[in-house]
């Protein structure tokens, strides 16, 4: 299995934002997180590649293990990170360089892949998400929709194992939208495992192969896509009829 977390407990001061989640999520599935506002699924995305740590709990992903009991390095976040790449809602593209320069920084730089490899590597991954002519375009000059394919090229360069999407249809329009859904899907035939943040329930229904409901921090509900269709527990049922 891909994923793999255990009592995971978080809080930010005073407040709790995920009480004792436990789930798995199998390599190649692609497991969508619904809820309202404030139900913690950023919070859950962001501690699967440790860009926050968990108060208790474990965490196995990537082939990686974590007890949020002990501390937890920065240098094994980095290293996770590594496998475990992040689509981000605001995108995160360096404003200063150009969308292939964007590609390839981590690679030649954390990697250490050589540049010739990863410019040849980067184009590849350009043509497929249909931006090969941005290449030498900054990413002020893309429109939204463009900058997310570009982030997702990004992340797409270090070879992850383990994709995560934070809101990645947040302030875009349905035919860009529907494009996200097409690179997310092709994704999983190639056996990536991706955990997406979404509020939308169409898109949700496009993508997921499963579901993870929250509410105030709880896991509520946890199936298959068939969740949709027949939901085990009356708040889900809830959510969906809005």
């Amino acid at each position: 299995m891909s994923i793999q977390v255990s009592g995971i407990n978080k809080f930010y001061g005073n407040t709790q934002v995920l009480h004792d989640v436990n789930f798995t999520c199998n390599t190649g599935e692609t497991l969508v997180l619904l809820g309202p506002s404030g139900a913690g699924k950023s919070s859950l995305l962001r501690v699967l590649n440790l860009l926050e740590t968990a108060n208790s709990g474990e965490l196995n992903i990537a082939d990686a293990f974590f007890n949020f009991a002990t501390e937890v390095q920065e240098k094994d976040g980095l290293k996770l990170r590594r496998k475990v790449g992040m689509v981000f809602q605001q995108y995160n593209l360096w404003p200063h360089m150009t969308v292939i320069e964007n590609l390839i920084e981590a690679p030649v730089n954390v990697a250490g892949l050589n540049k010739a490899q990863a410019m040849k590597e980067a184009m590849q991954i350009l043509a497929t998400l249909q931006l090969a002519d941005k290449a030498d375009a900054w990413p002020m000059q893309l429109s939204g929709g463009q900058q997310q394919r570009v982030a997702i090229a990004r992340a797409l360069m270090m070879k992850p194992d383990v994709l995560l999407f934070d809101e990645p249809t947040a302030a875009l329009d349905p035919e860009i939208t529907n494009q996200i859904v097409k690179i997310i899907n092709e994704l999983s035939e190639t056996g990536i495992t991706q955990v997406v943040v979404t509020h939308e329930v169409d898109f949700a229904k496009k993508i997921a192969s499963h579901v993870l409901y929250l509410e105030k921090g709880y896991i509520v509900e946890h199936g298959t896509k068939e969740a949709f269709i027949t939901p085990a527990t009356s708040e889900f049922a809830e959510y969906l009829a809005h």
